[in-house]
């Protein structure tokens, strides 16, 4: 089972909404430890919805099984079931396609026994409210750090630190082939300034957050907006640090100090690259000089600057990988992490894998992990010869500059991950 980083904001976003319209509500994640065939036997719900990313898919069938044995109404939603529609229909009675508040109070009130299920698009969400952040283990998510030191996104928070996380906007205005949001047909939309101030302040009341990580896909794509947000930060007096996610197109040195001084610790862009050519492929949209300004914008900020990778893309020679290589490690960046190219259904990449017969007759969806995917995406290189790349790569960064004194000081408090984590490199290295 994968382990959980963040808590399970879509699924709280809908059990807050059903919740607004005075539906009793009870939410079962086996991700934090809840054992779903006890608790199902105690909360003997009437209708459940479950949820579930692609890797985790058939853990969620099995979850389906379980209620449907116990003649519990099962619906599922979310990406995955988004996509591969009739598959998730030979598991549940209903799937929920695209956005679920209003297609789950629907079911829930008016007991809609349609197959298939799916309702236009809130188009303004702060009429949502805020996730049910109170029927969750919040004492498991708020100590993340503690049990996953590595994760990039809230690599500037220290072990030790109370962090939630908030997620304010939804969908991207940006069509990458390799992301779910290339194929979604949901506008992207926001909650405004006001609206989250309110959410912030409510998690630091209630649960005394120390940190906080904004998970939106790119909190940089309204800078009129976050301008805004961070004004509020200061007028309401909240000091607490922050990251967030931005793209190397939209982001400039007077935003990236007004951020700074609102809190903001750390930056996560997503490269992918340092191949033009790969990022042209990947519908990016940017050039490896924005990527490089980027970088530039961060230290001159005060910002750390961090970023991932994908290897292993349609297209994609050596030469390519020596380029992201070479980015990575001529360039000043805080922390990297490099995922191995994963095609998950819907995307481009999936397309491109189905054209050219690269995907596995018996899909697992549980390979679809871009930490160890065994799928090979790129004509020119096998998923054995990307992995041995990725664990070259890392090692060099690891070995860089400043690096290995900072990864040795995550990696004290957690000694067999990082042994673990460090057995994975070499093995990968191995021939």
């Amino acid at each position: 089972m994968q382990m959980a980083m963040q808590e399970p904001l879509n699924i709280g976003f809908i059990a807050g909404f059903l919740e607004k319209h005075g539906v009793e509500v009870k939410i079962i994640d086996e991700l934090a430890g809840d054992n779903v065939a006890r608790e199902l036997d105690s909360f003997k719900p009437d209708i459940v919805g479950i949820t579930a990313t692609t890797p985790l898919a058939e853990e969620a069938y099995r979850n389906a099984s379980l209620c449907r044995a116990r003649g519990i109404k099962t619906v599922m939603g979310g990406v995955h079931a988004s996509i591969m529609t009739e598959e998730a229909l030979r598991y549940v009675d209903i799937v929920v396609v695209g956005e679920g508040e209003q297609a789950m109070l629907e079911i829930v009130l008016s007991g809609a026994n349609e197959r298939v299920v799916k309702r236009p698009y809130i188009k303004n969400i702060d009429t949502i409210p805020r996730p049910a952040y109170h029927l969750m283990n919040m004492d498991f998510y708020l100590r993340v750090k503690d049990r996953v030191p590595y994760i990039t996104s809230i690599f500037f928070a220290p072990s030790g630190i109370r962090l939630a996380s908030l997620l304010t906007s939804r969908g991207c205005p940006y069509a990458c082939t390799f992301c779910h949001n290339s194929w979604k047909d949901i506008p992207f939309r926001e909650n405004s300034a006001q609206r989250v101030i309110e959410d912030l302040q409510y998690l630091i009341s209630r649960y005394r957050i120390e940190a906080l990580f904004f998970c939106d896909d790119n909190l940089f794509a309204d800078k009129v907006r976050l301008k805004n947000i961070c004004a509020l930060i200061k007028k309401e007096g909240i000091n607490i640090p922050w990251s967030c996610n931005a793209r190397a197109n939209n982001v400039d040195l007077d935003t990236a100090y007004i951020v700074k001084d609102a809190g903001c610790r750390q930056l996560t862009f997503g490269f992918e690259s340092g191949s033009q050519k790969i990022l042209d492929i990947l519908d990016k949209r940017v050039t490896v000089q924005q990527a490089k300004d980027a970088i530039a914008i961060c230290k001159k900020a005060g910002l750390l600057c961090v970023s991932t990778f994908m290897i292993g893309n349609p297209g994609e020679t050596e030469e390519d990988i020596e380029l992201t290589r070479k980015f990575i490690l001529e360039n000043s960046l805080d922390c990297v992490g490099i995922g191995l190219t994963t095609p998950y259904p819907g995307t481009g990449i999936w397309k491109w894998c189905q054209e050219n017969k690269f995907l596995p007759k018996d899909v697992q969806w549980s390979t679809f992990l871009a930490d160890e995917s065994p799928i090979q995406v790129s004509e020119y290189l096998t998923a054995e010869e990307v992995k041995r790349w990725r664990s070259k790569i890392y090692l060099e960064f690891a070995m860089k500059g400043n690096s290995f004194p900072q990864l040795l000081k995550m990696s004290l408090p957690h000694p067999l991950k990082a042994i673990g984590k460090a057995l994975r490199v070499f093995r990968h290295l191995s021939p």
